[in-house]
């Protein structure tokens, strides 16, 4: 870990943050990092490769990882509503472990509030825990319908990004490891309220399926 997050330590501010497993929920005072671990651990990966009493080979699951990996090359940029709307497909249909996380940014910006810092830092810990340090994570950036479709896009991109930055600038996580997605207004937790503060988030996915 470099230096530079030791600074980060001393902050005694905590992000307000809630994680959803499954049916299970886990207020932000009794989030750990151990608790991220816990939720984020993939079920084992089925061999890819036929043998005795081994199961066929599932290649529509084999193929789905590959665009993820497509979409891991792009820049954030690049990334368009098909490959998000895929994405999402595939976490949905192989109920790949997710969690989700209130990350606040500065106004109008992709500066990580330093309140959110420790929530960042737990984050961090979490995604270099040797039960997930092999894995790939999709770090997916949402707003709520404030804005226009492309203003609120461009800025849960760039926060998305803000995050991947963070992680791998200040823990041992290769850039390949986490796949930077926005999705704007996109993917709505709360569709009957639209504005509503639950549609500001951040989900990380873990994407070894």
């Amino acid at each position: 870990m470099k230096h530079t997050i030791s600074k980060f330590l001393v902050l005694s501010a905590f992000a307000t943050t809630s994680m959803l497993f499954s049916t299970q929920a886990i207020s932000g005072d009794a989030l750990k990092t151990e608790d991220m671990v816990r939720a984020l651990k993939s079920a084992p990966v089925k061999r890819l490769t036929r043998g005795l009493g081994a199961p066929p080979v599932d290649k529509e699951r084999v193929k789905s990882r590959g665009l993820v990996i497509e979409v891991a090359k792009k820049q954030v940029e690049e990334q368009t509503h098909a490959d998000r709307k895929e994405i999402t497909k595939i976490i949905k249909k192989y109920k790949l472990p997710t969690i989700d996380l209130t990350i606040y940014f500065e106004y109008n910006s992709a500066d990580i509030s330093p309140a959110s810092i420790p929530t960042m830092i737990k984050l961090g810990r979490a995604l270099s825990d040797k039960e997930l340090k092999e894995g790939t994570f999709l770090v997916a950036g949402h707003t709520d319908a404030k804005g226009t479709d492309h203003y609120n896009l461009t800025l849960s991109q760039r926060r998305a990004k803000a995050v991947k930055h963070f992680l791998t600038e200040n823990f041992s996580i290769g850039h390949g490891k986490l796949v930077a997605v926005g999705y704007g207004e996109e993917e709505l937790k709360d569709f009957h309220d639209p504005h509503s503060g639950e549609n500001r988030r951040v989900q990380v996915t873990n994407l070894t399926h």
